[in-house]
């Protein structure tokens, strides 16, 4: 990988007098934030890596073409290879490209050196066989080092690519890491069973020899170059001299990676878990003194240093199929030239691509107020940056909100889509991550306080608590064709008042800033002009916009809300006891009173029934001379039973089909008919009565035995259907059907 080769090209001499130049650096100074990314149209997938140059050329590798950008991310050239590339190195001189790609069966080249001009191939060969996925220049530049066909390392010749060494010596399996060093004459390898050998570069014999059960990721020979170290899955980076003795392990886990930068005592790490970061590392006061969050996965990486030894640059590849740029700082082409700037950005209108500051490129900025201004130069209040004051009588809230570019944002969306997961989806974790990654590239102590300094609140003093960072807008659930939607984030900065203030014509000035350029993402947004709001739960709301950059502060009296007692708000009424009482009581009445307006309606209607039979009254519209009765008395030697009472089994009556039918005047037929039909005199039922019961003879007993004689049965007869009433029932029927007159 890169990065190792900036480091070593540094002799020991040179890191000696770092050290005694430079002190040890003990407190976070983070610089590096996100700056841009370059999406590379027609990537393949597959393995990626990544390459830099002296001039700043970069070399990416997606599946099996080769790349070659300029800075500016234009593609000067590339080349595509039969199979998929696996690794790249560049040689110390920046002239050459060594890669090795995927073979797939013997005698094919695997293994290329590549002119880092036009990316010719100068020399190939298939020593290596297949699947070598390790490579790396030696200090000098005049060979390659590189896994073998199965196990163990090979040394190549650079102009012939043919084995110079081997170092296998009792590795059973494939290589996981190996690193050398020429000035003590070292090279470590490492398998993945463990197995750990420290080999002499001039006998080619090992010198320390030893098993780790565990896993291992990376290892590395340290920059004073007598000692070595591995990162492991779950025990940090543990440490050996060349003797074999251990020595105090650096406790981080989940380390892919490491290395040992310029600046002495420090090492860089790339953790995965729980979220990607590349942490340089004081190794005497064991902290980490700079941090980067990253938002997205990605599998290979450079990092820049300057001439001190600082990390001021990340350059790595993605699995969106990106080149993404990490940097302490944004070039903007134009800055401090001369003409009209609308904005106030220090770049001329005739160089800016977004002329009001508003977040929207001039060739996007069509849809305005006609108000006979240009639309490119009359802001949208809605993508300004705007800063809301939240208040109340103990904290100060300062939230400020910014806008990236339609570019920007859609590519941090393309990074973001798989950053936890490989589904395209855009999550609120996803998103959160992204916010999460803002905040942490700031230094927050240092942000808080120079926020503060820009703000005035009676005579309080206000006292630094917290940051936090959050995504408004843009991203969560946005499909993965919008490219136009415009990513809003905001920054809020939380203040405690001391002592507590009475808000009421309390006078609040803020003044015109820049928010703080160091580790922020911010420095991507437009910054002018802005809008400033002032609010609280008590605070009535106020306004300034817009508020450019010519106005040095704007001030603000505070006035309070009334109280309760003094004005009832509507809110206030209808979240009152009493009105919602009244109005649960004005529904019970209504529903009351519809219950009985329906309750009077039915009771001025009547029913015809259907039915012609009236089955319940069929015992009782009986007469007495259709019942039989058995009056015959047993004689007096018999013992007589009484017969067994016949329960009748009325039919089961059918269910009355009742038509409702609402009163109507009458006509004069209908008249006639119902004084006719009052005048029907039904049939007198036959009841018993006690005037004539009835009565049995009582036999005398004889010696003959009696006759046997048939008992009598009851005989039940129901009567016909009176004629009277069914002529009475069909004239109904017939002047009822009969029209109005």
């Amino acid at each position: 990988m890169e990065q190792r080769h900036r480091c070593k090209g540094i002799s020991l001499l040179a890191i000696v007098i770092v050290t005694l130049l430079i002190p040890t650096q003990a407190t976070s100074e983070n610089s590096v934030f996100y700056v841009e990314s370059m999406h590379v149209e027609d990537a393949q997938a597959g393995k990626k890596t990544i390459e830099l140059d002296d001039d700043g050329n970069i070399y990416a590798s997606f599946g099996n073409t080769l790349y070659k950008f300029d800075a500016m991310g234009n593609i000067l050239s590339e080349q595509t290879f039969a199979a998929e590339i696996l690794a790249t190195s560049i040689s110390p001189d920046s002239t050459r490209l060594a890669l090795t790609i995927r073979g797939s069966s013997t005698g094919e080249d695997s293994t290329f050196i590549l002119s880092s001009g036009d990316l010719s191939t100068l020399v190939s060969s298939s020593a290596t066989s297949s699947n070598a996925h390790l490579l790396d220049w030696s200090e000098n530049g005049a060979s390659i080092f590189t896994n073998g066909p199965e196990q163990g390392l090979i040394q190549l010749g650079r102009d012939a690519l043919e084995i110079d060494r081997t170092y296998s010596g009792n590795h059973s399996s494939s290589l996981v890491c190996f690193d050398e060093s020429y000035a003590t004459g070292h090279i470590l390898t490492i398998d993945q069973d463990g197995l750990i050998l420290l080999w002499n570069i001039t006998t080619e014999d090992v010198v320390l020899e030893f098993q780790l059960v565990t896993t291992i990721h990376d290892c590395q020979i340290s920059a004073f170059e007598d000692s070595f170290a591995v990162s492991t899955a779950e025990n940090g980076i543990r440490k050996w001299t060349f003797e074999g003795s251990e020595l105090k392990p650096i406790e981080i886990n989940h380390v892919v990676s490491f290395d040992n930068p310029i600046e002495p005592n420090t090492m860089i790490v790339h953790t995965e878990a729980p979220t990607p970061k590349i942490i340089v590392y004081d190794t005497i006061n064991e902290v980490s003194v700079q941090e980067v969050a990253l938002f997205h996965q990605f599998d290979d990486h450079v990092l820049l240093f300057d001439n001190s030894g600082v990390l001021e640059g990340i350059y790595t590849n993605s699995n969106a199929m990106h080149i993404v740029v990490y940097s302490d700082h944004v070039e903007r082409v134009g800055m401090g030239e001369s003409g009209t700037d609308t904005d106030g950005d220090g770049i001329p209108d005739s160089l800016d691509t977004d002329d009001d500051g508003d977040g929207i490129e001039d060739n996007w900025d069509l849809n305005c107020q006609d108000i006979g201004i240009s639309c490119e130069l009359l802001p949208d209040e809605a993508y300004i940056r705007a800063i809301d004051m939240l208040m109340n009588q103990t904290h100060l809230v300062m939230k400020q909100s910014f806008t990236l570019n339609k570019e920007q944002s859609a590519n941090i969306r393309d990074l973001s889509r798989l950053s936890l997961d490989n589904d395209v989806r855009l999550t609120e974790s996803e998103a959160q991550l992204f916010a999460e990654s803002i905040c942490s590239n700031m230094n927050e102590l240092e942000v808080l306080e120079s926020l503060s300094s820009v703000i005035s609140i009676g005579n309080a003093s206000i006292d630094a608590e917290e940051m936090t960072c959050k995504v408004e807008e843009g991203m969560v659930f946005t499909p993965a064709s919008d490219r136009l939607s415009q990513i809003r984030y905001s920054i809020s900065a939380v203040y405690a008042l001391s002592p507590n203030q009475n808000l009421d014509q309390i006078s609040l000035t803020v003044n015109n800033h820049r928010f703080p350029s160091t580790g922020s993402l911010t420095e991507l947004s437009e910054q002018h002009p802005m809008s400033i709001t002032i609010s609280g739960e008590s605070v009535v709301l106020q306004r300034y916009v817009p508020w450019h950059i010519q106005e040095d502060q704007v001030s603000f009296t505070l006035e309070l809300i009334p109280d309760e007692d003094d004005e009832i708000s509507p809110q206030q009424i209808l979240n009152s006891p009493v009105f919602i009482g009244f109005i649960l009581l004005g529904i019970l009445c209504v529903g009351f009173a519809i219950q009985w307006i329906y309750n009077q309606y039915s009771n001025s209607e009547y029913d015809i029934s259907l039915d012609d039979d009236d089955i319940d009254e069929e015992w009782s519209n009986l007469d007495e001379d259709d019942i039989e009765v058995d009056t015959r008395e047993p004689e007096m030697d018999q013992e007589v039973s009484p017969p067994p009472l016949r329960t009748t089994q009325q039919k089961e009556r059918p269910k009355s089909k009742r038509v409702r039918v609402e009163k109507k005047q009458l006509n004069e037929a209908e008249i006639l008919l119902n004084e006719a039909s009052s005048e029907v005199v039904r049939k007198r039922r036959a009841r018993r009565t006690a005037e004539q019961p009835i009565r049995t003879k009582r036999r005398k007993l004889s010696d003959s035995p009696p006759s046997e004689t048939a008992t009598r049965k009851r005989r039940v007869v129901k009567k016909e259907q009176d004629h009277d009433q069914e002529m009475d029932d069909t004239l109904k029927r017939f002047v009822s059907d009969s029209p109005k007159e």
